[in-house]
């Protein structure tokens, strides 16, 4: 059992890219700092993240209803 290789690391790098980018596209357009997407790889932190990110007031929830 030896270090990781560069395989490794170039895999755990892409692997958070894949997750760490839209998450945090996505609470930028909430208005949350994009930076806060680098918590959801911490695993209770995502959940939590998860729950006040289904709870909060939308911007849409803001505009006045079209009709």
């Amino acid at each position: 059992m030896g270090s990781f290789s560069l395989w490794h690391w170039l895999i755990v790098v892409i692997w958070l890219f894949v997750i760490i980018f839209p998450v945090g596209k996505i609470l930028s357009r909430l208005g949350i700092h994009w930076a806060v997407a680098f918590l959801t790889v911490v695993p209770v932190v995502n959940l939590v993240m998860l729950w006040v990110v289904a709870f909060i007031k939308w911007p849409r929830d803001h505009l006045p209803p079209t009709s």
